[in-house]
């Protein structure tokens, strides 16, 4: 530091540590790695306070990389580690979480450190052998460049004050990383596995050591069987409030009986299985009767295990049924009559359901305010009408593949749900412009709006929300194709947007997109894919109407060209994000503009024999290319 420092000197550490804590709770974390690079004493600071870490963990070093960073930051809490992104890779990267620059190397995911590089040895740790079940079949060279037990270990000796771990499709991960996470990490509360393959010695370790385990998620976990989860559970259940699991085929009925049995604060589940039955729903319901979110995937089960829902879970809040194929209106029944407290339902494939099943809801739970219905096909209008006479404290609704919908059940949502926020349809193929008017005239409070392939849907719809919906943000018409220019002015003359999809509207042009860039200049994402009529004249007032604009794609755009994309970068500055393939009028050139116009760029999608060497080198991990196989 050249002169005097007038700072250090009347510092008290105390006061550089709460400088330091308040940067990391308010500010992003290139403030923090900011601060630690003022002095060593910053540095030294930092390093001792840091809370928390994200780490990519595939590569070689990426064992050594976990040992760097448990040394240098031993006050970690929190550590997430993702094996699908690699190391390497990560370094590159200028959005890499782990590195301050584009060029340095890859050595810990919150440095605050001197600029000195990594070793490429690995001779940083013993050989440790797992546990005869933990081993997945992969191949050596996979084993040997991912996260490993070795790295696992020496963060668990170095940060014993771990309170939330994630190992993200972590393969190489046994129990004998998990064993020493419990022996040393007796603070942990929350623990996800996603994934990863381990064995049953290494849940039961847990279960044993980590008594304070709150937050469990073992979704998609491979190589352990009922023996784990159940002594787990019989060793820390008291404190579990959460749990997940996923596509484990290992997974019956006994688990979820001990579940039932020892987790009796359990408040959130996550269910998705195949060979669950009724009798292990029924063991949940009865035992954990402070759930509050319950996610049940379980084809197995029917009635009589939502009926044990209904009568034991009185505190639920969020119920989501995913392919059930076995329950009826009998069990929609009788949880509206024990869950008085609903206020999220998702209906998702639930085949046999009927309108009679949504009365039952909307007439108990009043609390109702988010509602999605996907491919419940046996549902009819009468199913919303009842919605919007019974649940006026409705804030969000979703309709997926509804066909037997039609427009007078909004003439009821719009009467009765004033408060609606949000409003999704997708594949609702009787609904037209007068259900949408219904709902701009009843719901002026509606900030989101996304409608795909909404065939009977066009401008007078559009013209109603102008005129009626003064809060509109968001707007998805991905293939409304009779949306033309005069609904899109419309829109951009009465809502301030700030998120537009257009989505193959075939019959807009460069006069609606002028109409948006002029009306709409808070605008940060804008997607303008298969408009075969726009071309030079939208970008450039683009670029020079929407200067906040962060993402955009125009994919499938013909009569795009590089002059277009020259006048739109340079009033775009923020641009991060483009997407931009099957464009035939764009070339080599126009790639190389956007690159070197956006100084912020952080992923552009292009065809790959587009991409000049020098322009590939500029770029480096922005660049994303088609995948179009062989």
């Amino acid at each position: 530091m050249r002169g005097a420092d007038l700072i250090n000197l009347l510092l008290p550490d105390e006061i550089l540590d709460e400088v330091l804590r308040r940067v990391a709770v308010s500010g992003a974390k290139r403030d923090l790695d900011a601060c630690a690079l003022v002095c060593r004493r910053w540095r030294r600071h930092d390093r001792a306070t840091r809370r928390s870490a994200k780490l990519a963990a595939s590569g070689a070093r990426a064992d050594e990389v976990l040992r760097l960073v448990a040394e240098r930051f031993p006050a970690l809490v929190e550590v997430s580690v993702d094996e699908r992104i690699s190391v390497e890779a990560a370094a590159a990267g200028p959005s890499c979480a782990a590195a301050r620059s584009r060029r340095r190397p890859m050595y810990d995911v919150s440095p605050s450190g001197r600029r000195r590089r990594m070793s490429r040895s690995s001779n940083f740790g013993a050989h440790m052998s797992p546990f005869p079940l933990d081993q997945p079949g992969s191949d050596n060279e996979t084993e040997r460049t991912c996260l490993t037990d070795v790295g696992l270990t020496s963060l668990a000796r170095g940060c014993k004050g771990l309170e939330k771990l994630s190992l993200v499709w972590c393969s190489s991960i046994t129990s004998t990383g998990l064993v020493r996470i419990s022996e040393n990490c007796k603070n942990l509360s929350s623990l996800d596995l996603q994934a990863c393959y381990i064995g049953d010695p290494g849940l039961i370790a847990i279960g044993e050591g980590c008594k304070l385990l709150r937050n469990l998620n073992l979704r998609f976990v491979e190589g352990t069987t009922d023996e784990g989860l159940i002594g787990l559970i019989k060793n820390c259940g008291q404190s579990l409030v959460s749990v997940g699991v996923a596509t484990c085929a290992w997974m019956t009925d006994a688990s979820l009986h001990a579940v039932g049995s020892h987790c009796p604060n359990l408040e959130f589940l996550s269910l998705e299985s195949d060979h669950i039955k009724n009798e292990g729903v029924v063991s949940v319901a009865k035992g954990c009767r402070l759930l509050k979110t319950l996610k049940l995937q379980c084809m197995g089960a029917g009635d009589e295990a939502l009926d044990a829902i209904g009568l034991f879970c009185s505190f639920l809040e969020s119920l989501s049924l995913n392919n059930f194929e076995r329950f009826t209106d009998r069990s929609l029944s009788s949880i509206a009559k024990g869950c008085k407290n609903l206020t999220d339902l998702i209906l998702n494939d639930c085949h046999l359901l009927t309108d009679r099943s949504l009365e039952f809801v909307a007439r108990s739970c009043k609390k109702l305010a988010r509602l999605k219905i996907n491919g419940c096909q046996n549902m009819e209008t009468a199913a919303l009408e009842h919605i919007g006479r019974w649940c006026p404290g409705l804030l969000e609704l979703s309709l997926i593949y509804c066909p037997r919908i039609r427009d007078s059940a909004f003439l009821e949502v719009g009467r009765g749900c004033s408060l609606l926020r949000s409003l999704y349809l997708v594949d609702c193929s009787r609904i037209s412009d007068d259900a949408l008017c219904y709902i701009a005239q009843g719901c002026k409070n509606l900030t989101e709006l996304s409608i795909r392939r909404g065939y009977e849907i066009g401008d007078k719809a559009l013209i109603s929300f102008a005129e009626n919906c003064k809060s509109l943000r968001e707007l998805t018409l991905q293939f409304c194709e009779r949306v033309s220019d005069a609904g899109l002015t419309a829109i951009a003359e009465g809502c301030p947007l700030r998120k537009l999809n257009l989505c193959g509207c075939q019959l807009i042009t460069d006069n609606g997109l002028t109409a948006i860039a002029r009306g709409c200049p808070d605008l940060v994402y804008l997607d303008i894919s298969v408009l075969r009529s726009i071309g030079d004249m939208a970008l450039a007032e683009i670029g020079e109407g929407c200067s906040q604009l962060k993402d955009i794609a125009l994919s499938h755009c013909p009569e795009v060209t590089d002059v277009g994309l020259g006048h739109l970068v340079r009033g775009c500055l923020p641009l991060q994000s483009c997407q931009m393939v099957y464009c035939r009028r764009v070339s080599s050139t126009g790639i190389a503009t956007i690159v070197s116009g956006c100084p912020k760029l952080k992923k552009l999608l292009v065809e790959e024999w587009k991409v000049s060497e020098r322009t590939r080198r500029r770029a480096g991990s922005v660049l994303s290319f088609l995948c179009t196989g062989l």
